[in-house]
C-alpha cells in the first residue's frame, strides 16, 4: 500500500527546479539581488523602532510609541541627524524628514495632506463625519474668512465679553476654572459667532452638543488609532467611546436643524422681496460658493474639531506659560493698554501687539498641537535632491522635536517670551531667515506650529486674531495663577501633544484699565 506523501512532497511539485538544488539556490540568489538593487529604497533606510526577531505584527511598536512618542522621535533625530530614517508610529510606517527635506518639499503638489489626514482621523468610520475632510472648506476660509478679518474684530470681541462673563464669571474672589473645558466653551462661542451668527453661538444646546462631540471625537480618534488599520472599520462598533460619539453626532444634528430651517425661511423671505440675504457668515459663504447644502452640521463640527479645538489648545497653553512665567504678565498688560488705547481694537492694532505675538508663537514652539506637524502621502514618485525617491503611496513625516533642539533655537528647552520679538525687531544687518518668519502667522521648516508650504494652516490668520482678542480680554479683566506647587507638564499620546489635563487655574475678576467694549473696531 502506498504511503501518503509528506507536506514537502506535496508542495515541491509546485516549485520549479525542486529536484535541482543548485539551480534553485542560484535563482533565489539572483531574485534577492535584484530585489535589493531595484526594490523599494525605503527598506535601505535605518529604522528607529524595528521589529524584533520572530515578530509578525506591529502591535508592540505602536503600543510602545504611544506613551514615548516625543522621546523616541527626539532619539531618532539624535541618532540619524538630518538623514532620512523610518519609524513605525500610530500613523503606520513613515519616512521621517529633516527640516531641510521639509523646506525642499514644502510646495510639492505631489505630496497630499488630505489623504493621510482622512486616514489618521478615521473620516470613513460612522460617527467621525467631522473628520471627513476635503479642500472645499479650506477654500472658503482662504477666499472669504481671511479677507473678512477687518470687519470681524468687533463681533469676535463682543462675543468674548459675553462668553467670559458666563464662563469665567465676574466674581472678584479667587475660584477654580478648568481651562480644558472652559476655554473650549469661550473659543467655541467666539468662533461660532463668525461661523453661524449671533443666535446660534449663544444657543446652549448647540454649544454643549458641539463641545461634547469635539472632546469625545479626539478621545475616540486616539483610541481607534491604537488598533491595526485592517481592524479599525470593525472594532469601532464595539468601542464605547465610538458609540458615544455617534450618539453625540445625532444630538449635534438635532440641535442645529431648527436653526437651519429658521435661517432658510428668513433668507427665502428676503429673496422673495428682492432683498439680499441678511446673513454674512460661513454658511452664507458656503452657499454662495457651492450652492445649498444639507451638511451644515458636518461643516460646523469640522470647524469645531479642526479650528476651535486647536485654537483653544494654543490659548490654554499660552495662559499656562504666562502663569509659569509671571514676570511677563505686566509687560503684556502694558502693551495691550498702550496699543489698543491709542489705536483701538482694530486688525492693525492686533498686528502691533508684538510681545503678545511673540509669547503665543513661543508657546506654540514649546508645545505644538501635534508632533507630526508636516504629514504627507506621495501621490506619485518624488525624487529628492539627494537622489532618494519617495515612492507613490509612501508616507513622509516632518516631526517637530527639532523645535526643542538648541541646534535650531538658542536655549531651546527654555520658554522665552521675547524670543520672536527680538528676531522681529533685529536691525537690518542682523536679520536672518528666522527674523523673516518671526510673526505668529509666518511658517518655516524650523517652526512648524502652523505647518509649512502649500498646505500650511489656511485658518491661521483668523486663529491668531481670535487668540489675541481673547488674551486682551483675559489680561485686562482677570488675574489667574496655578495652584501652589503645581507644575503642569504637556502630555504626549502618539502624535498628539496636549496641555497637562490636570491643569486648573485659580482666577478672579479684576478692574480693567481699558474698557475694551468701548473701543473703536
Amino acid at each position: 500500500m502506498n504511503s501518503r506523501p509528506t507536506w514537502w512532497e506535496e508542495l515541491r511539485v509546485d516549485i520549479p527546479f525542486a529536484d535541482q538544488p543548485a539551480v534553485y539556490i542560484l535563482t533565489l540568489a539572483v531574485l534577492v539581488f535584484f530585489a535589493r538593487a531595484f526594490g523599494d529604497q525605503k527598506s535601505n533606510l535605518p529604522e528607529l523602532n524595528p521589529k524584533k526577531a520572530f515578530e509578525f505584527t506591529n502591535r508592540r511598536r505602536v503600543s510602545e510609541f504611544f506613551p514615548r512618542s516625543a522621546a523616541l522621535l527626539a532619539e531618532g533625530r539624535s541618532r540619524f541627524g538630518n538623514k532620512l530614517y523610518k519609524a513605525y508610529c500610530d500613523w503606520g510606517e513613515v519616512i521621517v524628514l529633516s527640516p531641510q527635506h521639509i523646506e525642499e518639499l514644502r510646495s510639492d503638489a505631489r505630496l497630499s495632506f488630505l489623504v493621510p489626514a482622512n486616514d489618521d482621523t478615521h473620516g470613513y468610520i460612522p460617527g467621525f463625519d467631522a473628520f471627513s475632510l476635503d479642500d472645499k472648506l479650506a477654500k472658503i476660509v482662504t477666499k472669504y474668512l481671511t479677507k473678512a478679518l477687518t470687519k470681524l474684530t468687533a463681533p469676535i470681541s463682543q462675543e468674548a465679553t459675553f462668553a467670559m462673563r458666563a464662563v469665567l464669571t465676574d466674581s472678584p474672589e479667587w475660584h477654580v476654572m478648568s481651562p480644558k473645558e472652559d476655554l473650549v466653551r469661550v473659543v467655541s462661542q467666539m468662533s461660532t459667532r463668525i461661523f453661524m451668527g449671533e443666535e446660534l453661538c449663544r444657543n446652549e444646546k448647540w454649544t454643549r452638543a458641539s463641545g461634547d462631540y469635539t472632546i469625545t471625537a479626539f478621545k475616540a480618534t486616539d483610541k481607534v488609532r491604537a488598533w491595526p488599520r485592517l481592524l479599525r472599520p470593525i472594532v469601532h462598533w464595539a468601542m464605547p467611546v465610538c458609540q458615544d460619539l455617534r450618539q453625540q453626532l445625532v444630538k449635534a444634528n438635532n440641535a442645529l436643524e431648527p436653526h437651519i430651517k429658521k435661517r432658510n425661511a428668513i433668507k427665502a423671505a428676503a429673496l422673495a422681496k428682492g432683498q439680499p440675504s441678511p446673513f454674512d457668515d460661513l454658511v452664507e459663504w458656503w452657499e454662495t460658493e457651492y450652492g445649498p447644502s444639507n451638511e451644515h452640521a458636518r461643516h460646523q463640527l469640522t470647524l469645531t474639531v479642526v479650528a476651535i479645538h486647536t485654537t483653544s489648545d494654543l490659548l490654554q497653553q499660552t495662559m499656562i506659560d504666562i502663569a509659569m512665567n509671571p514676570e511677563i504678565l505686566a509687560p503684556l498688560r502694558e502693551e495691550v493698554i498702550t496699543v489698543l488705547g491709542s489705536q483701538g481694537l482694530k486688525k492693525t492694532a492686533l498686528y502691533n501687539l508684538k510681545l503678545m505675538d511673540s509669547v503665543i508663537k513661543e508657546s506654540q514652539r514649546m508645545k505644538p498641537a501635534l508632533l507630526g506637524l508636516w504629514s504627507r502621502q506621495a501621490l506619485a514618485d518624488v525624487e529628492l535632491s539627494d537622489g532618494f525617491v519617495i515612492k507613490k503611496g509612501q508616507r513622509v513625516l516632518g516631526e517637530g522635536t527639532h523645535m526643542w533642539n538648541s541646534e535650531y533655537w538658542k536655549d531651546a528647552d527654555k520658554f522665552d517670551g521675547y524670543r520672536f520679538l527680538r528676531l522681529r525687531e533685529a536691525a537690518e544687518g542682523e536679520r536672518d531667515e528666522d527674523s523673516k518668519t518671526a510673526h505668529l502667522v509666518s511658517t518655516s521648516s524650523r517652526h512648524l506650529g502652523f505647518g509649512h508650504g502649500i498646505h500650511a494652516c489656511p485658518g491661521r490668520f483668523f486663529a491668531a486674531n481670535e487668540i489675541k482678542i481673547a488674551l486682551c480680554h483675559i489680561l485686562l479683566k482677570y488675574d489667574w495663577k496655578l495652584p501652589d506647587g503645581f507644575q503642569p507638564k504637556a502630555t504626549t499620546f502618539g502624535m498628539s501633544i496636549i496641555p497637562d489635563p490636570a491643569t486648573k487655574f485659580l482666577i478672579r475678576r479684576r478692574k480693567e484699565e481699558l474698557d475694551l467694549d468701548s473701543l473703536e473696531c
